[in-house]
C-alpha cells in the first residue's frame, strides 16, 4: 500500500502502528494540513532565494515526490524535479515541469551548472548525508543557494512516523516503527548542528535558518518542529 502523500510504500499486513499512522495522515489530508504547507513552503523559498529567481537561472527540486510543492514554484527561471522513485514522477502533479529519476548522492549534472538546490524532506532519508553535500558542492555554482527543509526528529510527536518520542525508543523498537509507517530509510542521527557541519565541511555557509512550528500547540514546547536552512555555496 503507498502513502499518497509522502510517497511512502505501507506494509501489506497492516499493524496497529500503520493504521494509526494512516488515521493520522488521513486527518491531516482532511483539514488540507500538506496542501497549506506546500504553498507556505513555497512562500518561504521565494523569499530565502528571491534574488535567485531570474531569467535563466537552473533550480533543482530534490526528493520532489509528486511534485506538489515544485508546481507552485514554476516561473520564468528553469525548473526540474529530480527523485528517485519513479512512480511519483510518472504521477508528477504538473507534467509541463521536467523531472529526472537520479539519487542526490549521484547526480547527473556538469559540475557547477546549477544555481539553486531545493532538498525539502530529503536529507533526513540519505544514509550518506556527507557525501550528498559533496555532491551538492560539485554541481552549484559559486554563490549558489542551498535550501534546506530539516524536520525535528527529536520533537514530542516524531513528524514522519507521528511516533510520541520516537527517538528516545530502543533502536528495536525504532526499527519495528519505522518499518510499520513505511521509513526504513529515516536516518535518525540526523540534527540541525550535524547538518550545518557536514555543509560547513562541503564548502557551504549559512545563509539563514528559519525555525518551523506548523501548529500553536507546537510553541507549547518551545521546540520548533523543524528548520528552513538556506546555504551559499562558497566554492570558486
Amino acid at each position: 500500500m503507498r502513502d499518497l502523500t509522502a510517497g511512502r510504500v505501507l506494509p501489506s499486513k497492516r499493524s496497529n502502528i500503520t493504521a494509526l499512522y494512516v488515521t493520522v495522515v488521513r486527518i491531516l489530508q482532511t483539514i488540507r494540513f500538506y496542501h497549506v504547507r506546500n504553498e507556505r513552503y513555497a512562500s518561504m523559498v521565494r523569499s530565502l532565494i528571491g534574488s535567485s529567481l531570474q531569467e535563466g537561472c537552473l533550480i533543482v527540486d530534490m526528493g520532489c515526490g509528486p511534485g506538489g510543492l515544485t508546481a507552485l514554484l514554476r516561473g520564468n527561471h528553469r525548473l526540474l524535479g529530480l527523485d528517485k522513485d519513479r512512480e511519483a514522477l510518472i504521477h508528477f502533479t504538473e507534467p509541463r515541469v521536467p523531472r529526472i529519476q537520479a539519487l542526490a548522492e549521484r547526480l547527473p549534472f556538469l559540475p557547477k551548472s546549477i544555481d539553486v538546490v531545493l532538498a525539502i524532506s530529503l536529507v533526513e532519508h540519505i544514509e550518506e548525508q556527507s557525501a550528498f553535500f559533496v555532491e551538492i558542492a560539485r554541481v552549484m555554482r559559486p554563490g549558489g543557494y542551498l535550501v534546506l527543509q530539516l524536520p525535528e526528529l527529536r520533537y514530542p510527536i516524531e513528524p514522519h512516523t507521528k511516533w510520541p518520542l520516537l527517538h528516545l525508543w530502543n533502536p528495536a523498537v525504532q526499527a519495528r516503527i519505522l518499518a510499520a509507517t513505511g521509513y526504513e530509510d529515516l536516518n535518525m542521527s540526523t540534527s540541525l548542528p550535524r547538518i550545518q557541519g557536514l555543509a560547513a565541511a562541503a564548502g557551504f555557509q549559512v545563509d539563514r535558518i528559519i525555525a518551523l512550528w506548523h501548529f500553536r500547540l507546537a510553541r507549547v514546547f518551545r521546540a520548533p518542529m523543524g528548520y528552513f536552512i538556506s546555504f551559499r555555496a562558497t566554492g570558486g
